[in-house]
């Protein structure tokens, strides 16, 4: 299963890419999208709204989520100009974030040296960052499709010594954020870095900060905070991954969901030796959303977490997904038994999917 595109289209696509690569033409990541949306399904997402007020423009329209494309390849051309006024628009109120702040992002950015194919690669991968919607999996882990759906437009159009580089920006877009929530276990994303060649590996987490900076600034009328531009500043100085303590994960999915990069572990981890397994390797999609009820609670929490290890133990699956509409009860327990069945992604990742009672 791959997208459906227009060969001749995406051949004249290929072309002024080549074009672009050689130096013959300018080209940038506004421009190659709205070449993408003539060609393949990406179109179709400017009939699939994003829900909520934050998502409502000031026009009063919903933002869709072709919008929300067009922006986020928009913030990636505005990153490298380093475009103060626009990115200044783009805040999140209540940002805390002064000029200066910006302006070092601007410079990091710079710093980067991103070439013309690692560009291409870039574009691409935020372009696609969402296809994996259109299979109808769980929006949780739709990346584990998108790699798989996108897989025919990155060999038509991406160079391909950093096609490696688009696919790995399109499935963990999100999960480096989710990794400072603790849904995400930092080795997850290591893992996948440490398969990069070496040149690529390089880039890849700049990569990623840039998508989360230009991707906070494409929500709505722009919801770009400090908590985005820290993911950056770690994605930049390459420790964004380093701590890999279950216990620091722990904490994580103990806080009370707050967006920030920095959080204490406890001294000591309860729930030991049952939760280890869990945390050591395995994400739990939509843990925050559905634990809301118990945010403060972390007794509550340790104690869900420990029935969802004992779903998870056996099931040989990658990922622990928490449907939309799944709310943990206050008291969770071992009376708690969610419905629970196993889903296999594209690329063939497993997931044990709980559902709404």
């Amino acid at each position: 299963m791959h997208l459906a595109v227009d060969p001749s289209g995406v051949e004249g696509v290929a072309a002024e890419i080549e074009a672009y690569l050689r130096g013959n033409a300018t080209l940038t990541g506004l421009d190659l999208y709205y070449k993408l949306e003539k060609v393949t399904p990406l179109r179709e997402f400017h009939t699939v709204l994003r829900g909520g007020p934050q998502n409502r423009t000031r026009s009063g329209l919903q933002q869709s989520y072709g919008d929300h494309n067009r922006l986020l390849l928009l913030g990636l051309d505005k990153l490298v100009e380093g475009d103060l006024a626009w990115y200044r628009q783009r805040l999140v109120a209540g940002h805390g974030v002064d000029d200066d702040r910006l302006h070092r992002c601007f410079e990091a950015v710079q710093s980067l040296g991103l070439s013309a194919p690692v560009c291409v690669a870039l574009w691409l991968g935020a372009a696609l960052h969402d296809c994996g919607m259109l299979s109808g999996n769980d929006g949780n882990v739709d990346v584990e499709d998108g790699v798989v759906l996108a897989h025919d437009v990155l060999e038509a159009l991406c160079p391909a010594e950093v096609r490696l580089l688009a696919s790995f920006a399109i499935r963990n877009h999100d999960y480096i954020r989710n990794v400072f929530l603790g849904e995400v276990p930092s080795g997850f994303i290591t893992r996948q870095l440490d398969e990069l060649s070496p040149d690529v590996r390089s880039i890849a987490l700049g990569a990623l900060g840039m998508i989360q900076v230009a991707g906070a600034a494409s929500l709505g009328e722009g919801r770009l905070s400090q908590f985005r531009l820290s993911i950056f500043e770690q994605c930049i100085d390459g420790s964004a991954l380093d701590d890999v303590s279950s216990a620091t994960r722990l904490a994580r999915l103990l806080s009370s969901g707050t967006e920030s990069t920095s959080v204490r572990a406890p001294a000591s981890m309860p729930g030991k030796p049952v939760l280890e397994p869990l945390l050591r390797c395995v994400p739990i999609h939509g843990w925050h959303r559905a634990s809301g009820a118990i945010a403060r609670d972390a007794p509550a929490k340790v104690r869900a977490l420990s029935v969802l290890a004992t779903h998870w133990e056996g099931s040989h699956a990658d990922h622990v997904v928490l449907a939309r509409g799944v709310r943990i009860p206050a008291i969770a327990d071992e009376s708690w038994r969610p419905s629970t069945s196993q889903i296999r992604l594209l690329n063939g990742t497993r997931a044990v999917l709980v559902r709404p009672a």
